[in-house]
């Protein structure tokens, strides 16, 4: 999708970029060195990834992909590339959750009238929390909890914000017909799909989520969650990330 995005600069200031046309100089040993940033990043992950069998996105792989007409639920939005392209692979409406304020006003600002967003978390249950960015304001793809990511302790953090958290199950009572959901919530999965009814994961035909290893149990609930997955019908592919496969990982999930 050619187009220009609004972003976030490293002072928190708007930045508008044609990230396309960056990706022509993308490589990992200058997204590793600092040349390039985490926009540079995200835009590589949905549009130009082409990385075990994926189609583009590292959200979409094997049987996990968007058909046309589908109605995509996008719990992480972030300035709104994975629902852009949803819409690039024919979606017919894109529900966005997009906590952080000056990442959901690029999100407004990127996308069109077939996309709803809601400025709000996504967990187990409703309340307030408080969401963080640490290092600097390029970095609002990590906007995150304490309890969510345990090394934030280690980091500096540059903005926190008091965030109206709704719970997953409440959102299926308003959208019914969710074909696609994409989680992407920076160590909140763990509560938001522990949580998350039966009833509506059978709803599902995908879900593809990036999962984060930050305490000490958490192998044991991914292995138990697929295995839950399994049992209502879908099966997986699991790609780790990085140099330490064992922090960062996506995990694809469809019907079969």
């Amino acid at each position: 999708m050619n187009k220009k995005y609004y972003t976030i600069d490293k002072l928190g200031n708007f930045d508008l970029r044609d990230l396309q046309e960056e990706d022509k100089n993308f490589t990992w040993e200058k997204f590793s060195n600092g040349e390039l940033d985490s926009y540079n990043y995200m835009y590589k992950e949905m549009f130009n990834h082409f990385i075990h069998d994926d189609i583009g996105c590292d959200y979409e792989r094997y049987g996990c992909v968007i058909n046309q007409g589908d109605v995509v639920l996008d719990i992480g939005a972030n300035i709104g590339l994975f629902a852009n392209r949803a819409l690039s692979r024919g979606a017919s409406k894109v529900i966005c959750f997009e906590p952080i304020t000056k990442t959901f006003q690029c999100l407004e600002k990127n996308v069109n009238e077939n996309v709803i967003f809601y400025k709000n978390s996504v967990g187990g249950k409703s309340g307030f929390d408080t969401f963080l960015i640490h290092t600097d304001f390029t970095n609002t793809g990590g906007g995150t909890t304490f309890t969510q990511d345990l090394s934030l302790t280690d980091k500096k953090i540059i903005h926190t914000e008091k965030v109206f958290k709704i719970n997953i199950n409440n959102i299926f009572e308003l959208y019914d017909n969710i074909d696609f959901m994409k989680l992407d919530i920076e160590g909140g999965e763990v509560e938001l799909l522990t949580h998350i009814d039966d009833d509506n994961l059978k709803k599902l035909r995908c879900l593809s989520a990036e999962f984060h290893n930050t305490y000490e149990g958490f192998n044991e609930f991914q292995y138990m969650f697929c295995e839950r997955m399994l049992s209502l019908g879908f099966t997986w592919f699991t790609l780790y990330h990085g140099n330490d496969n064992s922090l960062l990982r996506t995990i694809n999930f469809w019907k079969v």
